[in-house]
């Protein structure tokens, strides 16, 4: 049986936003945690973003199923694009 639904849906916000992708928003994520974390960041893909309060891309890791701990996040202003949190669970 075969699906017509995408499973790699785009989310897409406001275009007056300067940050207003998914992929872009992830870049601009994977750019800040270089600087804080180093290439360790590339363990946690792939990347996934969602929005979260109409303007706000929470961009995070993943973990393998065999791994425990946590992933970097990253909150993202859609209307200014600039980062206003960087964390790594534990």
């Amino acid at each position: 049986m075969f699906s017509c639904v995408d499973k790699h849906k785009k989310i897409i916000l406001n275009k007056s936003f300067c940050l207003n992708n998914e992929d872009d928003a992830i870049r601009m994520a994977e750019k800040e945690w270089l600087k804080v974390y180093g290439r360790d960041i590339y363990r946690y893909k792939p990347f996934k973003a969602r929005v979260d309060s109409d303007s706000i891309w929470v961009v995070y890791g993943s973990l393998s199923l065999n791994r425990v701990g946590g992933t970097p996040q990253a909150k993202i202003n859609a209307n200014t694009c600039k980062v206003i949190q960087i964390i790594h669970g534990k």
